[in-house]
């Protein structure tokens, strides 16, 4: 599970509890601490205060469990998040060579990026499956005027605007890797 909105996380913890994988890592950036140190782990883990000790813009976590073991590590950043998370991801593998398959979990748009960076950088011993978080519930509309205070705003809806601006900013970040990983 890569780093990204709160009901990817959400979706990942449900199949772990469903018994679909023995480990569960999460990949977690600096403004997600807190939500994810709110969220029913399957171990209690206070990532907001073993960040405190690091300076913000160095705040990325690799969080990993299995049983009742729950371990946090820092990740090293560098300047493309995703390729930084697949090459982690890929030495964390190589220090466990009994891995031998890993379920990734994203959006649809981001799973391509997800997918090229894997293919380049993983070993083919190792047997991936990509699978897209639904899409996160929409909020519950407001209560009836009557209910709602006058100064109390309505939730933002979510534009066209806005999905096509993500979908093509997605397409130029996948533009981007091509050519990167191509160099490599």
């Amino acid at each position: 599970m890569l780093a990204g909105r709160v009901h990817r996380k959400e979706y990942a913890l449900e199949l772990f509890r469903q018994g679909l994988a023995p480990r569960l890592l999460f990949s977690v950036g600096r403004f997600e601490i807190r939500r994810f140190s709110k969220m029913a782990l399957p171990v209690p883990l206070d990532l907001l205060k073993l960040a405190q000790e690091v300076p913000p813009p160095q705040r990325h976590y690799f969080v990993f469990f299995y049983g009742q073991l729950a371990q946090a590590d820092l990740v090293p950043l560098r300047r493309f998040g995703t390729l930084t998370e697949i090459e982690e991801l890929s030495r964390r593998l190589s220090e466990n060579a009994g891995i031998r398959s890993v379920l990734l979990i994203s959006s649809d748009t981001h799973l391509r990026r997800i997918r090229m960076c894997c293919r380049s950088l993983l070993s083919p011993k190792v047997e991936l499956a990509f699978l897209s978080a639904p899409p996160p519930l929409p909020e519950q509309p407001p209560p009836a005027s009557s209910e709602r205070k006058h100064d109390q705003p309505l939730p933002p809806k979510r534009s066209r605007f806005a999905s096509a601006k993500e979908e093509l900013l997605e397409l130029f970040k996948l533009a981007i890797y091509w050519v990167l990983l191509k160099i490599r």
